[in-house]
């Protein structure tokens, strides 16, 4: 599933264009699947979409303070080949409705159905049906990609990353270290850029040429045993070739390229666009304050060797690090790792505290009894 938000451009504010635009599905293979809306009190049905906008723009006229765009446009994509019920429907458009702080205010919802994926329009209203207040979303990404993988769970949608790409499931060794880190492992970097690896592939005509594109992300493909791995370039972690796609099993390869070749030069110096290095799982947090905190400790004699036991030491310390913990906490367990850990780290963490404290006010306790009897 892919949920994003449609910019739309200067000039472009009419809520009435936008929801006909939601209803009429124009682009080409488009055909309109449902259509309903949400907390519209003149309309109920499809045939009564002009009702649902003379309402939509009454409420917006309330509002004369707003000069720019009030209509949030909202996407909801699915995975090629899914076509979830109605009723989810519905719950899905207002877990993100709620999710961005849009829970109360009027929307309009349609589905299209093309030759590639089915989708979900939202037109919505930022200014509130009742107090008039114009409703700016915080930090959409973050809600948006929360809510995404919660409903990827809750209905049984295809897994995938914030492009849409399907996950794939991660190898023991790699699901226990981002557990244990709530760092990226290897073997998540390698599948993360399977699109273009496949691209790769697919425009190689030699090994050679194969070779020097796939160490632009760091990677090259090594024989071990009777098959082939991807080997970080200037690192010992390695990935099985053929977990991140059949196509780059030994034997695909070697049907189009011929028997294997080793590189013929030194690819440590070949243009790198991205390499395996240390990131959270919430790659948002990558950009924050507490992260860089935690790189400039690394290495220190003293310092923390995981996200996980950075952040868990911090928490007494640092708002934005509980906040990052929960973060962490919940990719993890959307990732399907959570039940691993029981009771979570934050509950245990805070549990240990609070036993201390109890602790410490019962010895206060006691010595204060003590000195009234003497």
């Amino acid at each position: 599933m892919i949920a994003h938000k449609i910019d739309r451009k200067s000039g472009q504010n009419s809520f009435k264009a936008l929801a006909r635009y939601v209803a009429a599905a124009r682009e080409d293979n488009e055909k309109l699947g449902d259509l309903w809306f949400e907390n519209c009190e003149l309309a109920s049905t499809k045939d009564e979409l002009e009702l649902a906008i003379v309402e939509i723009e009454n409420t917006q006229k309330h509002n004369t303070r707003v000069k720019g765009d009030r209509s949030y446009h909202l996407v909801i994509s699915f995975a090629e080949g899914e076509v979830p019920e109605l009723a989810a429907l519905r719950d899905i458009e207002k877990s993100f409705a709620k999710a961005l702080g849009f829970e109360e205010h009027e929307r309009i919802i349609g589905t299209h159905t093309n030759t590639d994926n089915y989708h979900m329009h939202v037109a919505i209203n930022r200014i509130h049906p009742k107090t008039y207040k114009v409703h700016t979303p915080y930090m959409d990404f973050d809600a948006l990609e929360r809510t995404r993988l919660e409903m990827e769970v809750k209905y049984g949608l295809t897994r995938t990353n914030a492009k849409g790409d399907v996950l794939e499931k991660t190898n023991p060794k790699a699901r226990d270290y981002e557990a244990n880190t709530y760092e990226v492992s290897f073997s998540t970097y390698v599948k993360d850029y399977k699109p273009e690896l496949l691209k790769i592939r697919e425009s190689a005509k030699t090994w050679p040429e194969l070779h020097e594109g796939l160490a632009a992300y760091s990677l090259e493909l090594k024989q071990r045993g009777n098959g082939l791995v991807f080997k970080e370039l200037d690192g010992p972690r390695l990935e099985k070739a053929s977990t991140v796609h059949r196509d780059f099993s030994k034997k695909a390869l070697e049907d189009k390229f011929g028997p294997y070749q080793a590189p013929e030069k030194d690819l440590s110096q070949a243009k790198r666009k991205d390499r395996y290095e240390r990131r959270p799982l919430y790659d948002r947090h990558r950009k924050s304050e507490v992260w860089g905190e935690y790189t400039r400790q690394l290495g220190k004699p003293k310092g923390k060797h995981s996200w996980k036991s950075f952040l868990t030491g911090q928490t007494h310390l640092n708002h934005a690090a509980i906040e990052m913990l929960k973060g962490e906490e919940a990719m993890l367990s959307l990732m399907g790792l959570g039940s691993r850990r029981q009771p979570g780290l934050l509950e245990k963490h805070f549990g240990v505290k609070r036993q201390k404290q109890k602790q410490k006010k019962q010895k206060k306790q006691k010595e204060r009894n003590a000195e009234l009897e003497r």
